[in-house]
C-alpha cells in the first residue's frame, strides 16, 4: 500500500465519520456523499478516469441514471415551507379559554419574515370576532408581500459541504430532469449550507474539507482550499 493510497483511506474515514455526524443528511444525500466519497478516494477504478465519477458512482449505489438526478434534485439549495409547522384551524385566540379558535379556515394568507424572507402561514374563520382580529394581521402581512426579500435557503445545499464540482449545473440539470422546478435559478445567498446567512434558532453546518469529483492522468486531485 501506498503513502497515497494510506492517506486517502484516512480521507475517506474523516468523510465518512463527518457524515455520520451530521443529523440533517436525509438516508439518499448521505449514501450519495459515501459513494461518491468512495468513488474519488477508495474505489480500486478510480485510478482509470476514463469511467468517470457519475457513472461509477451510479454502480456503486446500484441505480439508473433517473435515481440519480432524483439524488441530486433532493440537495438543490433552496427555501421549502413547513405547512405543517403552523397550528391548524383559526387561529385567533379565544377570549375565556386559553387556547385558539380551532375552527375550519375560510381567510387565510402568508406573512414575510423581512430578515430571513420566510413566510408564516395564517388562517382564522368566517366569525365576526375572529375575522376583526385577523385585519391588522392581514394589512401586515400584505406589506411585508411587499418587503420580502429573496428567502434565505432551508433545504439542500449539503452536497458542496464535501466535494467540489460545477454544482450549478448539476442542480440545473437535476431539475430539469426531474421536472421538479425546471426554471430553477441559483439562490444568490450561495449553494453550499455553510454560505447561508445564520437563523435564530437553526444550527450552522460546519464546514468540511472539500474534495474535488474529477481525476487528472488516473490520480486524484489534491483536496480543494476552502
Amino acid at each position: 500500500m501506498t503513502a497515497t493510497d494510506r492517506e486517502a483511506m484516512v480521507r475517506y474515514d474523516q468523510l465518512a465519520a463527518r457524515v455520520y455526524e451530521e443529523r440533517r443528511i436525509p438516508a439518499g444525500t448521505r449514501d450519495l456523499v459515501l459513494a461518491l466519497g468512495w468513488a474519488t478516494l477508495r474505489d480500486p477504478r478510480r485510478h482509470h478516469p476514463e469511467q468517470g465519477v457519475w457513472t461509477r458512482t451510479r454502480d456503486i449505489l446500484n441505480i439508473d441514471d433517473r435515481r440519480m438526478w432524483q439524488l441530486l434534485a433532493d440537495d438543490v439549495p433552496r427555501y421549502e415551507h413547513d405547512w405543517h409547522a403552523e397550528p391548524r384551524g383559526c387561529q385567533a385566540p379565544m377570549v375565556k379559554v386559553d387556547r385558539l379558535c380551532g375552527r375550519g379556515v375560510v381567510h387565510g394568507f402568508c406573512e414575510f419574515d423581512p430578515h430571513t424572507g420566510w413566510a408564516r402561514f395564517w388562517g382564522f374563520c368566517n366569525r365576526p370576532r375572529c375575522r376583526a382580529y385577523a385585519t391588522p394581521i392581514a394589512q401586515r402581512a400584505e406589506h411585508s408581500a411587499t418587503k420580502r426579500p429573496e428567502p434565505i435557503p432551508n433545504t439542500g445545499g449539503l452536497l458542496p459541504l464535501f466535494f467540489t464540482w460545477n454544482w450549478e449545473a448539476r442542480y440545473a440539470k437535476a431539475m430539469d430532469v426531474i421536472k421538479r422546478c425546471p426554471t430553477w435559478e441559483p439562490p444568490s445567498h450561495g449553494l453550499s449550507a455553510d454560505q447561508w446567512p445564520s437563523v435564530p434558532g437553526t444550527t450552522p453546518v460546519k464546514a468540511f474539507p472539500k474534495l474535488r469529483l474529477v481525476a487528472s492522468d488516473g490520480r486524484t486531485l489534491a483536496p480543494a482550499p476552502h
